[in-house]
């Protein structure tokens, strides 16, 4: 899922076996109403509380996920960040981050039209497009979803970044999917291993692809490309 933005160019062909749904990847699931998920702890003083519940065995490997959930969420981060376990709960932070109101976004996702990942994926002609603001950084805020019994997504407002969506096409095989992808334009102090991952400098742009179960919020006066 990772790439360099230099590399992202029309005919570009994808490494066989990325995909955007199916194996690895959960299907999209429902948020729980607000009201319901208010209603049940969700911190992780309250760990095992939460564990019996929903009838999770400490020590298991479901446990150490909630678990671990949990400390990501109450963890200080430099950028703003809250995990949403509702969808009104992702809208109101995405609003907040982004100084409009909850009725003014639009969210994004991938798509994978027909429901079935191409056997190996080739950028569009004319493919590539822009999403949000025409030049500079863009302002969004992605969510992802976390391990946990029920949906909870991880938001937060990254800075420097591009967003973009991007047409591909199977080959030999019909697949098509409107990709959404993000790109970090500062990346100094990311870990060593994506750069040797990549095989690029510190420092260059790198893009990832989100999957179909994460979602890009922005504001819809800031959409582009429509």
């Amino acid at each position: 899922m990772l790439f360099t933005r230099k590399s992202l160019l029309p005919g570009t062909a994808l490494p066989e076996g990325t995909k955007f749904c199916g194996h690895g990847f959960l299907d999209p699931e429902r948020f729980e109403l607000r009201a319901d998920a208010d209603a049940i702890p969700f911190s992780y003083s309250q760990l095992d509380t939460i564990l019996r519940m929903f009838r999770i065995p400490r020590g298991s490997k479901k446990a150490e996920q909630v678990a671990a959930t949990l400390r990501t969420c109450e963890a200080e981060s430099p950028e703003a960040h809250a995990c949403a376990t509702s969808e009104q709960a992702a809208a109101d932070f995405a609003a907040s981050s982004l100084g409009v109101r909850a009725s003014k976004l639009v969210a994004l996702v991938t798509t994978v039209h027909g429901g079935k990942d191409a056997t190996r994926y080739v950028v569009a002609p004319n493919g590539i497009t822009r999403i949000g603001k025409a030049a500079g950084a863009a302002a969004v805020v992605p969510c992802h979803p976390m391990p946990y019994p029920y949906m909870v997504h991880y938001c937060h407002q990254p800075a420097d970044v591009e967003a973009l969506r991007v047409e591909l096409t199977g080959l030999g095989d019909g697949g098509v999917t409107t990709a959404i992808a993000m790109c970090h334009a500062n990346t100094m102090n990311w870990d060593d291993r994506y750069f040797q991952m990549l095989n690029v400098t510190r420092g260059e742009e790198i893009c990832h692809f989100m999957p179909r179960n994460y979602v890009l919020w922005l504001p819809a006066a800031e959409l582009l490309g429509n």
